[in-house]
C-alpha cells in the first residue's frame, strides 16, 4: 500500500491520530512523532512549514490536532492559529517549541492556543494531547447537542405557530414561551404583548382576571380548580375541558380545551401546552359545521466516513482505519485479509451489492445508497454509499473506490421521529373517535388491514409506514361535520349522506399543508375513489388512484361491513369479502382483493 508524498503511515498499533506538524525541522518533527508512537499511538502525520501547505493540508485532509512550533523561517505560532481560525475548522491546537517566553505563551494562550510544550520537557506531549483531545470530543459533543435542540425547538415553534387551535406553551415557571397566531385572533393580544408573562396573565383575555386555566391543571392537578369547567376529563397526562368564559374581545363564549404535560427523554415536566376551540358557535347552532386544522412537523445525523477501494469480486484492497473500525475490525489490514467476498459477508441484503454494482455499470457512480451492513461481531448498522469506478486506459474497471458513512444514528433519529409522529398521528385518531363515538377503534382497524395487505404486496417498509399513518387518520375530515349526522341510528338522507361525501375533501384540507414524508393527505383525499370512475370525491379512475388510496379503500370498506355502523349491526366478515370478490377490478384493485382475501382466508387474519 502507498501513500501521497508527505504522508506517513507509521507500523499499525492500538490507537490512530492524524496529526499535522508544522514544523521546519525534520529531525524534531521525527522527535515527535516517536513521543507519540511510545505512548501507543499510531500517528498519521504531514509536515508542513509555510502558511500555503498548511492551508492545503487543512484543506485536503481531516486532522486530529495540530503541532506547531513556534518560530519558523517563515511562519509563526501565532500567525498558523490565526490561520486555523480563519478556515473554521475546530482543532486542537498546542504549540511545541524550544524558545517561547512566558510573556509570549500568554499571549498565544489568549490567542486561542490550547497549550504550549517546551521542546525540553516532551514528557508533557502525550498529557497535554489526550486532554485537548477529550475536550476537543466535549466541545463538539455540546455544539452539536445545542445545534439539535435548536433545530428541535424551531420545528416545535413551527407547529405550534400554524397549528390552527388557539395555541399556548408554558415553562415549569408558568411562563408563556408560545403563544400562536390563532390565540392571537381569538384574544386580540398579540405575543409580543404574551410573551415571558407569567403570574396567571394568560388567563385575563379569557376570564378577566388572573387564575389557573387548562394548562395550569395539567401541570398541577387542583380539584377544587377543576370545578371551574362544566366538563373536565383526565386521561394520563392529557386533561380535555369545557368552560363558559366571559370576556374574549369583549364577548362571552364557550370553549373546549385539550391541555398536556411536555416531558424530556427522561420523563421530567418541562413545560405545559393547551389548544382552545371556541365552540360557540357549534352550541348556539347545532348545523353549523365545526372546523378544525392541525398542522404537525417532523424531522431527523452525521458520523466518521471510511474510505475504501474494493474489487469487483468484493476483495477490498485498501481501507482506512475508520472503515476497519467502522466495520469492527481493528486494523486496516485485518479488515482487507479477513474480507474476500464482502456482499456474503457484510451486506446484510447481498443483492443490494449486485445493485450497486448494475448502477456502477451504468453511470459509473452511486451516490448516498443506504443499506444495513454487519459489523464482524454480526452487529447490524446503516451505512451511506457513496462510490465511483476507476478504469484502466482501456476501459477496463481496476477497482471501486468509495466511502462510507455510519448513518446508523440518523436512522435511529428518524425512527424516533416517526414514533413521535406515530403519537400525534393517534392523537388525530383519536379526535376523530371522540367527535363520533359509534366510530370508535375503526381508524385503527382499518390501519391495521391496510399495514397487513401492503406488507403482504411487498411494499418497502417505508410505504408500509406510510400506509399505517395514513390509514390511522383516513376520517379526520369526520371532524368537522355534525354529531348528530355520524351517529345517526337510521337510514341517512340523500343531503345528509352528501355532507359526510365531504369527509375526504376537509381531511385534505386539514392535512394538505403538513410536511409529512409521503403524501398522506392526496392518499385520503382519494380513499373513496373506485376503479370504474363512480368514486368521490374527483371521479378518479384505475392509475388515477394512488395506490396506496387503493389499499385503503380496499382495507376502509371490509372493516365498514364487518363492524356495527349507527344504523345497522355488524354484517360479519364474510359479507365482507363477498363485496371486495364481486366488485374485484370494477370498484376495488384486483391486486389488492387478492392480498387481502389470502389473508383472511388462508392466513387467518382477523379484525381485532
Amino acid at each position: 500500500m502507498t501513500f501521497p508524498t508527505g504522508f506517513c503511515k507509521e507500523k499499525d498499533m492500538s490507537k490512530s491520530i492524524r496529526v499535522l506538524l508544522i514544523e521546519d525541522s525534520e529531525d524534531d518533527a521525527l522527535l515527535l512523532i516517536r513521543n507519540l508512537k511510545k505512548s501507543g499511538y499510531e500517528p498519521e502525520y504531514d509536515r508542513v512549514e509555510t502558511a500555503e501547505a498548511m492551508r492545503k493540508a487543512l484543506t485536503e485532509k481531516t486532522w486530529d490536532l495540530i503541532l506547531c512550533d513556534y518560530k519558523l523561517p517563515r511562519f509563526d505560532g501565532l500567525a498558523a492559529l490565526s490561520l486555523l481560525k480563519e478556515t473554521g475548522i475546530e482543532l486542537p491546537f498546542i504549540l511545541v517549541s524550544g524558545t517561547i517566553g512566558d510573556e509570549t505563551a500568554v499571549v498565544a494562550m489568549k490567542a486561542g492556543t490550547h497549550d504550549y510544550i517546551m521542546k525540553d520537557n516532551l514528557s508533557r506531549l502525550v498529557p497535554a494531547i489526550e486532554r485537548e483531545l477529550k475536550e476537543a470530543s466535549v466541545r463538539r459533543e455540546r455544539k452539536q447537542a445545542k445545534a439539535a435542540l435548536q433545530s428541535s425547538e424551531r420545528r416545535l415553534a413551527d407547529i405550534i405557530e400554524f397549528l390552527p387551535d388557539a395555541t399556548l406553551v408554558i415553562d415549569r415557571d408558568g411562563k408563556v414561551i408560545a403563544w400562536n397566531r390563532a390565540i392571537e385572533a381569538m384574544t386580540g393580544v398579540h405575543a409580543e404583548e404574551m410573551l415571558g408573562k407569567g403570574d396567571y396573565e394568560y388567563a385575563l383575555p379569557f376570564y378577566g382576571e388572573r387564575r389557573p386555566i387548562l394548562i395550569d391543571l395539567a401541570m398541577s392537578p387542583n380539584l377544587e380548580k377543576e370545578k371551574n369547567y362544566s366538563t373536565i376529563e383526565r386521561r394520563g397526562d392529557i386533561l380535555f375541558g369545557e368552560a363558559y368564559t366571559p370576556g374574549i374581545r369583549s364577548s362571552s363564549a364557550h370553549l373546549s380545551a385539550t391541555a398536556s404535560v411536555l416531558r424530556d427523554e427522561t420523563g421530567e415536566i418541562i413545560a405545559a401546552i393547551e389548544c382552545i376551540r371556541d365552540n360557540t358557535a357549534i352550541k348556539q347552532a347545532q348545523e353549523e359545521l365545526r372546523q378544525a386544522e392541525q398542522r404537525y412537523r417532523t424531522i431527523f445525523e452525521n458520523t466518521q466516513e471510511g474510505i475504501y477501494r474494493s474489487t469487483p469480486e468484493g476483495s477490498i484492497i485498501m481501507a482506512n482505519p475508520a472503515m476497519a473500525k467502522m466495520f469492527g475490525y481493528a486494523t486496516p489490514k485485518e479488515l482487507m485479509t479477513g474480507v474476500a467476498d464482502v456482499a456474503r459477508q457484510h451486506y446484510v441484503h447481498p443483492e443490494e451489492r449486485t445493485k450497486i454494482k448494475a448502477l456502477l455499470e451504468e453511470q459509473g457512480f452511486v451516490r448516498n445508497y443506504e443499506t444495513q451492513i454487519y459489523r464482524k461481531d454480526g452487529g447490524v448498522f446503516w451505512i451511506s454509499i457513496t462510490m465511483q469506478v476507476v478504469r484502466d486506459e482501456k476501459g477496463q474497471i481496476i477497482y471501486y473506490e468509495g466511502i462510507d458513512e455510519d448513518i446508523t444514528e440518523r436512522k435511529e433519529s428518524v425512527l424516533r421521529l416517526r414514533k413521535a409522529l406515530g403519537g400525534t398521528v393517534q392523537a388525530i385518531s383519536m379526535a376523530v373517535e371522540m367527535k363520533d363515538p359509534y366510530t370508535a377503534g375503526h381508524q385503527r382497524r382499518t390501519a391495521d388491514l391496510a399495514r397487513s395487505i401492503a406488507v403482504e404486496m411487498g411494499l418497502s417498509a417505508d410505504r408500509t409506514d406510510f400506509m399505517r399513518i395514513a390509514a390511522t387518520i383516513h376520517d379526520i375530515g369526520k371532524i368537522a361535520l355534525p354529531a348528530e349526522i355520524l351517529s345517526k341510528p337510521t337510514k341517512l338522507t340523500e343531503i345528509e349522506f352528501s355532507l359526510i361525501k365531504t369527509h375526504s375533501n376537509y381531511g385534505y384540507d386539514i392535512l394538505k399543508d403538513i410536511e409529512f414524508p409521503w403524501p398522506v393527505a392526496d392518499v385520503i383525499l382519494q380513499h373513496h375513489e373506485r376503479m370504474n370512475g363512480s368514486g368521490y370525491p374527483n371521479g378518479l379512475k384505475g392509475d388515477e388512484i394512488l395506490f396506496e388510496s387503493r389499499i385503503l379503500a380496499v382495507a376502509d370498506v371490509v372493516e365498514a361491513i364487518a363492524s356495527h355502523r349507527p344504523y345497522r349491526p355488524a354484517r360479519g366478515i364474510d359479507v365482507a369479502m363477498d363485496e371486495i370478490s364481486k366488485n374485484k377490478g370494477v370498484l376495488y384493485d384486483g391486486a389488492v382483493v387478492d392480498a387481502c382475501l389470502l389473508l383472511f382466508r388462508e392466513k387467518g387474519y382477523r379484525l381485532e
